[in-house]
């Protein structure tokens, strides 16, 4: 009986020693379970909010990102609400502290040209930045020479946008409005331009008005930072002409 007691006791001894398996059960977990955490945003759009919480989600499929709109708030827009384990929440907080700052101040050229389907050599010159922008669109704009009429500066923010006033020919007067938001992550600095119109101002003589003014351009787009893009064209009373704008997104110095 003794010498089957003594068998017993190193096999009990064992048991009660610290291995490693138990060293490891005894460590305390790192947590990278997911969290969700809300946070305040005060000046960005509620929708590039979004698409900026989902650039950080290197693995969609563990992330949820959704957004609560605050009307009427005059301190904060809403809230962003991510559930995402902790490493992307930190990737979300730096990128919401660099980005949901007080709204800068952006800059557009608006160029208004006179096209025409035939080749005219007079008129100031074309920059370099419209001919290239004209030249993408070669294939749908079947003009043959283009004069510029007016050169505008909008300086617009995201809560106010911008309005300007472009000059054509015989003292025609051409109103524009712009309207953008932010779109795409911070290093694509990409600008969605809400609505982009221009409005015919009515010809007024010294008499009376001789015509009724009327939205001759209406619509949105995305434009990229130092990008110049053909907004549209507009055509007049006559056949062989058109009015042609183009924007510049400058970019921020």
């Amino acid at each position: 009986m003794k010498t089957a007691l003594f068998r017993f006791i190193p096999a009990l001894a064992l048991l009660l020693l610290p291995g490693p398996l138990a060293a490891a059960q005894a460590e305390p977990k790192t947590s990278q379970e997911s969290q969700s955490v809300r946070y305040e945003i005060h000046y960005l759009d509620l929708h590039a909010v979004e698409v900026l919480a989902w650039d950080q989600c290197t693995q969609k499929e563990k992330c949820r990102v959704g957004t609560v709109g605050l009307g009427g708030d005059p301190i904060r827009k809403g809230f962003l609400e991510v559930t995402a384990e902790p490493a992307v929440q930190e990737k979300v907080a730096r990128a919401l502290a660099r980005m949901d700052t007080s709204p800068r101040t952006r800059s557009f050229q608006v160029l208004l040209l006179a096209a025409s389907t035939k080749s005219k050599a007079d008129g100031p010159e074309v920059p370099a930045n419209a001919k290239k922008a004209l030249a993408d669109l070669k294939g749908f704009l079947s003009f043959k020479s283009y004069e510029v009429l007016d050169t505008g500066w909008l300086s617009a923010t995201q809560e106010r946008g911008a309005e300007g006033r472009l000059m054509g020919r015989q003292g025609a007067g051409y109103g524009v409005v712009l309207h953008f938001r932010d779109a795409g992550s911070p290093e694509d600095r990409t600008l969605f331009v809400d609505a982009f119109r221009l409005k015919v101002e009515p010809f007024v003589a010294p008499e009376k008005m001789t015509r009724p003014g009327f939205t001759a351009m209406d619509t949105s787009f995305s434009i990229k930072e130092g990008e110049t893009i053909v907004v549209g064209s507009s055509r007049g009373d006559s056949p062989d002409e058109a009015l042609v704008v183009l924007l510049t997104a400058v970019p921020a110095s």
